[in-house]
């Protein structure tokens, strides 16, 4: 395997296990493509200016069951409005309570975005709106009151307009200066500058523009990271023939210039594991049962609703498996180690790590170790 290709698929793996970073960019992705050529390999959250956005709130009591019939509706009202460019636009629609709306992209190619960050191997988590970023980082106060919210970029401003928390009403205005939106002082203002890390306190709109998925959401990450640890086991185990063969030659060139000694069969044998270690693990990886072992987590952590997987490793050659996590407590995963115990074929399935999460991530890090068939049927 070429050096490239064995940076590439770690740099897929890096951007899998990666903790996403958040991105603010403008109409025409200048931002994006110097993060995707100076950082490869990372994941982020794109937060998109509002000026590459329109704006839509429905009105109420219409029968928008879900997210699909609020998106068909914000398509078709988009469509009257802007004609048949809208065609070109992605929709993010969101629901909060009776409440509903969609963001239409405008000012950028989300096609092109994923191309460029598939090419540096960067791992797009979500392409949100500003304001709906930055409304999500809000103190629980703020973002439980009742009254204006502004979202503000120079001359453009988007006011968020809030009733104890429920989102009612966005409205985009151009103007000089806040003083020109009159009446009572905003309940807070964003601008580019703000740290949009998520807070604790009231769910609000999460309006996302990357394709929606019938699956669990953990369901691509972790098939994704069980492909690249089978791909990195063979890469290893090809690596370790190749050394092998070199120096079985080596081996040979020397027995053709001296006689030969006797042969030591047990202490070949014992050799002969160390080895092929490498080709070992990579043959045990492939041949694990990995669609029940993914489809069991996906199942279980969907059951779970607040846990958010992290990580996933396998070490094949002792049936081992560790799953790492967040959790808003303790309790979510004991259950969780207690279900996955239920499992047939599961084993000793505990809960071996629980601390505080990183900067930058909300709830608490777990981490659970169990023993799981292999394709041996160990």
């Amino acid at each position: 395997m070429s050096d490239s290709l064995a940076q590439r698929l770690r740099r897929q793996l890096n951007a899998r296990l990666a903790k996403p970073r958040r991105v603010f960019v403008t109409p025409g992705g200048d931002e994006f493509t110097a993060w995707c050529r100076d950082m490869p390999g990372t994941a982020v959250e794109v937060i998109v200016s509002a000026r590459a956005l329109h704006e839509l709130v429905a009105e109420p009591g219409l029968p928008l069951a879900d997210l699909d019939a609020v998106q068909a509706y914000a398509q078709q009202q988009f469509a009257h409005y802007f004609g048949a460019s809208a065609q070109r636009f992605a929709i993010a629609p969101w629901q909060q309570g009776e409440a509903c709306g969609a963001s239409a992209l405008h000012g950028l190619d989300l096609a092109a975005l994923r191309a460029q960050a598939d090419a540096a191997q960067v791992r797009i988590a979500a392409v949100r709106p500003a304001w709906a970023a930055w409304l999500a980082s809000l103190p629980a106060a703020a973002r439980a009151g009742s009254g204006r919210a502004v979202w503000h970029e120079g001359d453009v401003a988007v006011i968020v307009t809030l009733d104890h928390g429920r989102v009612t009403g966005l409205q985009s205005r151009r103007i000089n200066t806040l003083a020109e939106l009159g009446g009572d002082a905003p309940l807070a203002v964003g601008t580019p500058d703000s740290d949009f890390l998520p807070q604790p306190g009231p769910v609000t709109p999460q309006p996302d523009f990357l394709p929606r998925s019938a699956r669990s959401p953990i369901a691509w990450p972790l098939a994704a990271t069980g492909a690249l640890v089978l791909a990195t086991a063979a890469w290893s185990a090809v690596e370790s023939h190749r050394a092998l063969d070199v120096a079985q030659a080596a081996r040979d060139r020397v027995a053709a210039l001296r006689p030969a000694a006797a042969p030591k069969p047990a202490a070949a044998r014992r050799a002969e594991p160390a080895e092929n270690r490498a080709a070992f693990e990579a043959r045990a990886l492939l041949a694990m049962p990995w669609e029940p072992l993914l489809t069991r987590v996906e199942t279980a952590g969907a059951d779970a609703k607040s846990i958010a997987w992290l990580g996933l490793d396998a070490s094949a050659g002792r049936g081992e498996l560790r799953l790492e996590g967040l959790t808003p407590d303790k309790l979510l995963a004991l259950q969780l180690a207690e279900q996955l115990g239920t499992t047939p074929g599961w084993r000793q399935v505990v809960l071996s790590r629980f601390s505080a999460a990183e900067t930058g991530l909300v709830g608490q890090r777990f981490e659970i170790n169990a023993r799981v068939p292999t394709g041996g049927g160990s």
